[in-house]
């Protein structure tokens, strides 16, 4: 081989040399620009696509945060409020008091006030038990009868309109007060003073005022006799005793001598 032709091999060879260098050059070039891309386009879509969702994500966090600290907030023992006492309205006595009649008070012990269980407003009938003395033996027949009906009642001790607290009104005794008219508030003294009373408490629609005979031993005989035909006996004056229901013509008349204040 001669010379020119090595030359043109050695060219040929070089020339090859220089465009696989060139080739790799280039591809690299080009691999280093495709890498820029890639990685600007990433971004980019991180920053339209993902980095609104990661925010949402944070919110969403923080919003949990702000319930579990809430719900630790509401389970944390409260102090129990105080109960308030009921306020019991007041009002003036003597406005409550109907016209024409006056508010008298007595006291009674509270099984005779129908067990306590008795309201202002409520109406009642009074049963008084009197001991009434005998003029001639000078001894004391019990007798009990209705004195007053449909009597209102104003007060129960200091409560003047409200339901009462049965409870309080179960103690020994209670403060009663009842509109009366002037008539029956001076009996009803007097009655207080000799004797006991109880309440029968009336149903409101109740209104009527009958004709009740006085209840004495006469009158319980008789009415066991009318109504059980049972004949009690009971002592009769001068130490008389007759069965219950005896005919009133059979009791036969006496006539009593005193001389000197002493019967003979």
């Amino acid at each position: 081989m001669n010379i020119e032709n090595k030359k043109q091999i050695a060219i040929i060879l070089l020339a090859v040399g220089l465009g696989l260098v060139a080739a790799v050059l280039t591809g690299n070039h080009i691999e280093s620009g495709i890498k820029k891309a890639t990685q600007g386009y990433a971004k980019e879509y991180e920053n339209k696509k993902i980095k609104p969702l990661m925010d949402q994500i944070s919110a969403m966090q923080r919003e949990l945060k702000k319930v579990k600290a809430m719900k630790v907030t509401s389970q944390a023992p409260r102090p129990e409020p105080k109960e308030a006492t009921p306020s019991i309205p007041k009002s003036s006595l003597a406005l409550r008091t109907p016209a024409g009649k006056r508010a008298y008070t007595v006291r009674i012990d509270s099984l005779s006030a129908v067990g306590g269980l008795i309201n202002p407003g409520d109406y009642v009938d009074i049963i008084t038990h009197l001991d009434i003395p005998d003029p001639v033996t000078m001894s004391k027949q019990k007798t009990s009868t209705i004195t007053f009906q449909n009597v209102q009642v104003l007060a129960v001790n200091t409560n003047l309109q409200s339901p009462g607290g049965y409870e309080e009104q179960q103690g020994r005794s209670l403060n009663i007060t009842f509109a009366l008219t002037p008539e029956e508030a001076g009996l009803m003294s007097f009655v207080e003073h000799n004797g006991k009373m109880q309440l029968i408490l009336r149903a409101p629609a109740e209104t009527e005022v009958e004709t009740v005979q006085a209840a004495t031993w006469g009158t319980l005989a008789d009415y066991l006799y009318e109504k059980q035909g049972t004949e009690l006996m009971i002592p009769r004056s001068r130490g008389m005793v007759e069965p219950a229901g005896a005919p009133k013509e059979d009791a036969k008349p006496y006539i009593q001598i005193f001389q000197g204040g002493r019967e003979l």
